[in-house]
């Protein structure tokens, strides 16, 4: 391996250490202001907004100056990476500072955030008719299978911006050139077919590395081979990560990462990704709509007319897309509430996500009119694939409580721990067995001591 990848390595004992640490962050950032709207002594207030890099902030942020103009407020958005997002808003929720006005929702960290009390009940702004105009706003306009994460006992704790279904971009000039008419159905066809297309100047598989990312990803793999995180999630949280099944998908996973994946995958985010993509030099990828679909952005993609789309391949157990959604939250330490919401409002308004959607490699929606909208369906007509029927074929899919691992409280630390693990078989340091076998037994330790009895 090289330098790079030597210093950026991330190992158990490194997991192990820095997960025990107690870290903190200070901030300092006081919020003037009632919980009503702006008086005219408030007008040239700033609304904080605090979201992880992603297409829909970069689109709305566009349109600030409209938010100002209606609101006479201005918006200062802070967009750190994936991980650093989730580590710095966990230390914000749980500290109940108040710095922040609009959080994002993280999807694994639902469970944790809405049970712990950290994030606002939003059926109360949603229902008074002062605050919200439901014909204009259209809450019923947000796909069910979207909005389902979000809620737990009856409250409504976040509104979706995003949901990143899995899905997998291939290369149709690539695959020809091989003689393959249409792509991989099986894993077990994947890994033939990688075998036959990887070349030096163009890999078979893109993929995306770090252990947030490969255990968002891993999962269509584990599952389809009959494995799980848990026996039984949220009942029975029994890790089962070091059973022949789970050891199984583990072996194909990094093999495709090892042997027929872009040079450096294990230390790529996301944008490392989407440029390798975009750039050509990969022929296959599985992730979230929302970065898989950059592949097709005329724009900035110098293959945009030679993809297509289709769902993730299955296993022997069926096949297991994984849908990731995220949403806008009010923190409960927020201290100008209606203000939080009225940004809330303008941004997952039907205009502005229907704008970000024409305007960007957007497809991940989650309102109902503009996944149906033609402006959307002629433009997400990808190489002949309807991404929209994709889209909500994943949606459907991932409703029957398959994902239910992922929205357990403890998720977050298990899912960095078995991204490790993965890392560690793909670089060479362990054997794959031997990384899922010390995985789960570190799992398992992280279970007992939230409390679980296993």
């Amino acid at each position: 391996m090289g330098s790079k990848q030597e210093k950026n390595r991330i190992t158990r004992r490194t997991f192990l250490k820095t997960s025990s640490a107690a870290v903190g962050i200070a901030t300092s950032a006081p919020l003037i202001g009632s919980l009503g709207f702006p008086s005219k002594s408030q007008a040239a207030e700033t609304v904080r907004v605090f979201m992880f890099g992603h297409t829909y902030p970069r689109g709305f942020k566009k349109y600030f100056p409209e938010f100002k103009k209606k609101t006479g407020m201005s918006v200062q958005l802070e967009t750190p990476s994936f991980p650093i997002y989730n580590q710095r808003a966990d230390l914000e929720l749980s500290g109940a500072t108040g710095a922040y006005d609009v959080m994002t929702m993280t999807f694994i960290y639902t469970g944790k955030w809405m049970g712990a009390g950290w994030s606002t009940n939003l059926i109360p702004f949603l229902e008074d008719p002062k605050l919200t105009n439901k014909a204009e706003f259209d809450p019923d306009d947000f796909l069910a299978g979207a909005m389902a994460p979000l809620k737990m006992e009856g409250a409504i704790y976040a509104l979706p911006f995003v949901a990143e279904s899995t899905l997998m971009v291939y290369r149709t000039d690539i695959l020809e050139k091989f003689g393959y008419s249409k792509p991989p159905d099986t894993f077990d066809e994947l890994m033939e077919m990688a075998a036959k297309i990887h070349t030096k100047q163009c890999a078979a598989y893109v993929g995306r590395g770090q252990p947030h990312s490969f255990h968002w990803v891993f999962p269509n793999f584990l599952q389809a081979y009959g494995g799980n995180f848990f026996a039984d999630p949220p009942k029975d949280m029994t890790p089962t990560l070091d059973t022949e099944e789970a050891i199984q998908a583990a072996d194909i996973f990094v093999r495709l990462h090892r042997d027929y994946a872009v040079p450096g995958v294990v230390n790529f985010m996301e944008d490392d990704s989407r440029i390798a993509m975009q750039q050509g030099r990969g022929a296959m990828w599985i992730d979230a709509l929302a970065w898989v679909g950059t592949a097709g952005d005329r724009k900035n993609s110098t293959v945009a007319d030679k993809v297509a789309y289709a769902l993730p391949p299955k296993g022997p157990k069926g096949r297991f897309p994984q849908v990731a959604v995220h949403g806008l939250q009010i923190p409960a330490a927020a201290k100008r509430k209606k203000i939080s919401w009225e940004f809330i409002k303008w941004a997952l308004s039907k205009e502005m996500m229907a704008r970000i959607s024409k305007e960007f490699a957007y497809p991940a929606v989650t309102r109902a009119s503009v996944l149906d909208s033609p402006e959307y369906k002629k433009k997400y007509n990808w190489g002949g694939s309807d991404i929209g029927a994709l889209h909500k074929e994943v949606l459907k899919l991932a409703g029957s409580g398959y994902m239910a691992y992922r929205t357990v409280p403890v998720f977050p630390p298990v899912g960095d721990r078995v991204g490790i693990a993965l890392i560690e078989a793909c670089t060479g340091q362990k054997s794959v067995r031997q990384a899922m076998q010390d995985c789960n037994r570190d799992v398992a330790a992280i279970l007992k001591k939230a409390g679980y009895k296993i």
